[in-house]
Parts: structure tokens; sequence; C-alpha cells
């Protein structure tokens, strides 16, 4: 055998060792370059493969326990084609859904995702109080590309809707956003279920130049706590019916001046 046989027969081997070891690769080999990039999260109790794999405790780096993760990830990502589904079983967090990547766009299908919002240590706080109960997400279908979605489909209810303000707490009832959109304007319509203790009717519009919303609440009953909250919203009209509007960016400009 010549010298430069023997040369192409190492290669060879090794290319095929690196293919195996790539193959079989356990995901403890790549958890703490995932810890690395993730900057602070930890991963727990790691074990299976790559492709096949779980993650007993997933830990962020405020200290919030996620929970459990399970995934199946598709060898095609070997060739570029990157086929994941993925289900999150923790305190504050449940769900379940399938991502796909191809080039710079990607993709999220048959996302559902249950948020336990007063198992959160730190809950969002929002300009009109801490948001308290659940919320749970069914999104249909959502692309995303250079980091913006370009398109979404989907629901998000808000059962049992309670604000904690520094006053009081502020039952709302049930609430729900409908999503949808294209060509990177996402939707929110916003509504109440019917017979809570708050009417809402209005449109949520994002884009990555700006956001604008446009909402109509007011109280079906007289709680006091409910009342204080409106009144700080603004003035109600002649009806009762508080209007609240709010934006930035042209997305602001633009929907304040097609009304």
């Amino acid at each position: 055998m010549t010298r430069g046989k023997k040369l192409l027969l190492g290669l060879a081997v090794v290319a095929v060792a690196l293919a195996l070891l790539v193959w079989f690769a356990p995901t403890r080999w790549l958890a703490p370059m995932v810890e690395t990039r993730l900057r602070g999260v930890q991963l727990h109790a790691v074990s299976g493969s790559v492709w096949d794999g779980r993650v007993g405790e997933l830990v962020l780096a405020d200290g919030t326990v996620l929970g459990r993760l399970d995934w199946r990830l598709s060898r095609r990502a070997l060739f570029g084609q990157v086929r994941l589904h993925a289900a999150i079983d923790g305190p504050a967090m449940r769900g379940h859904g399938d991502f796909a990547r191809d080039g710079d766009t990607a993709r999220w299908r048959g996302v559902q995702l249950h948020v336990a919002l007063d198992a959160l240590p730190h809950p969002p706080p929002t300009p009109w109080g801490v948001p308290r109960g659940e919320l749970l997400l069914d999104l249909t279908q959502m692309q995303v590309r250079k980091g913006w979605p370009d398109s979404v489909s989907g629901r998000v209810r808000w059962p049992r809707a309670t604000l904690q303000t520094p006053q009081a707490s502020v039952a709302l009832g049930d609430l729900m956003a409908e999503l949808s959109g294209s060509h990177g304007v996402i939707r929110a319509g916003l509504r109440d279920g019917g017979s809570g203790p708050l009417a809402l009717a209005g449109v949520l519009q994002l884009s990555p130049i700006g956001w604008h919303l446009d909402a109509r609440l007011s109280a079906r009953d007289h709680d006091p706590a409910l009342q204080r909250w409106l009144a700080r919203l603004g003035p109600p009209d002649a009806q009762g019916v508080t209007h609240l509007q709010r934006g930035a960016g042209v997305g602001a400009l633009n929907a304040g001046a097609s009304r």
C-alpha cells in the first residue's frame, strides 16, 4: 500500500469515528457548552443522547426552576435541517411543541404551554400591576425570520385573571387574545369571556418598528378595587367606558392615523 493510500485510509477511519461519535454523542458531553452559551442556565441530571435526551432540572440564571426538559432531535440536523420536538414539565411551566429551522427561518408548530404565574419567583411586572394566575398558550404556528415573528396564529387565555397592585388584588375575570399576523405585523384581538367583572374589547398591534394598543374597558359590577384600577387608566366616557390607547414607534403613528 502506498503512502498516499495509507493517508486516505487513515482519514476515512477518522471521519467514520467522528461520525459515530456525533451519531451516538451523549448529552452530558454538550451540557457544559450549552450552559456557557446560555449564560447562567444550569442543566441538572442530564441523560440520554443529543438526539433523544433529557434534563432532569432546567434552572434559569435567576434561580427559576423550569423543570424537566425532554427532546427528540432529528439526525437531519447534521445536514442543516433542524427538526425538534420538546416538552417541559415543571412547577411554573409545562407544555410541548415542534420546532424546525431551515437557513434563517425558524418555525414553531403545535405549541401548547401552561405558565403558572404564581409559581414564578419574579412574575413579570406591568404598568397596570403584577399579573397573577395562569396563562395558557395554544400556538398553531409561528414563523420567525431575523429574530422577529413573520407570521403567527394562535390564542392566549388568562382564566380568572388577577392583577396585584400596591393597593389591592384586582379580579378581571377570563381574558383572551386571538393571535394572527403576516409579513412581520402581529395582531392580538383582546376580549373578555362575556360575564366576568371586566368588559374588554381591543387590539394590540406589534411590528419591528412600533406597537399600538387600543382597548375599551368597563366594569360590569361595582367592585371598588376594579373601579379604582380603571380610574387610574383614565377618565371614562359618558357610557362609563375607559379608552386605553398606548403606543410607540412608527406602528403607533400609523395606527393612530388610520382610525
